[in-house]
């Protein structure tokens, strides 16, 4: 009995998995897209997450200052200052959501996070490279440095970042297959 399918096409017409290539999802204008758009993301999450515990820190130094230096006027500045981090930090929230278009994945949005917080790491390492804020506690330095006297300096560092150094290829391609799953153009997966 012959096989349905033959192990080997007939004549010179075989090739083999190391001649075919390799496969880049979407075109080349998507992969810059979206490994931008993954930066970002790290970006703008982590500073929130920062600004989240500076306002805590903040609140933790108007109970000390009520407690032990027995200072309200103190105390209330800090509050107030708090406050106003935890507003700012609900204002970018705000942005984030609506830059990254969260509710546009659905259920797919955990993949997405999952991705997004996979390439903290490079991005991180590829901020310190280039010589900027490159830490979670530090990362609200950077918006200071984009709106202070040192922006010029800054964004000649901005420039220097390089992306595909921070962003691994296998993430690129699985977060353009997750879109391309969330707007339903390819079938989900089992």
């Amino acid at each position: 009995m012959e096989p349905a399918v033959p192990d080997r096409p007939d004549g010179d017409a075989f090739y083999s998995a190391d001649e075919v290539g390799s496969f880049e999802q979407g075109n080349e204008f998507s992969r810059w897209a979206l490994a931008r758009y993954i930066v970002g993301r790290v970006i703008l999450e982590r500073v929130s997450w920062a600004l989240l515990v500076l306002a805590l820190v903040l609140v933790a130094l108007a109970a000390v200052s009520q407690w032990v230096l027995h200072s309200t006027l103190l105390a209330v500045l800090l509050v107030v200052l708090a406050i106003g981090v935890y507003a700012m930090r609900g204002l970018l929230r705000l942005v984030l959501r609506r830059l990254m278009n969260a509710k546009a994945y659905g259920p797919m949005e955990h993949r997405v996070s999952e991705i997004v917080n996979g390439a903290s790491a490079g991005v991180f390492r590829e901020l310190r490279r280039v010589g900027l804020p490159g830490r979670v506690i530090t990362l609200p330095l950077l918006i200071v440095r984009l709106v202070g006297r040192r922006r010029a300096d800054t964004m000649a560092r901005i420039r220097r970042f390089e992306v595909d150094r921070a962003v691994p290829k296998a993430s690129r391609d699985e977060l353009y297959l997750v879109l391309r799953q969330s707007v339903g153009r390819v079938p989900p997966s089992t």
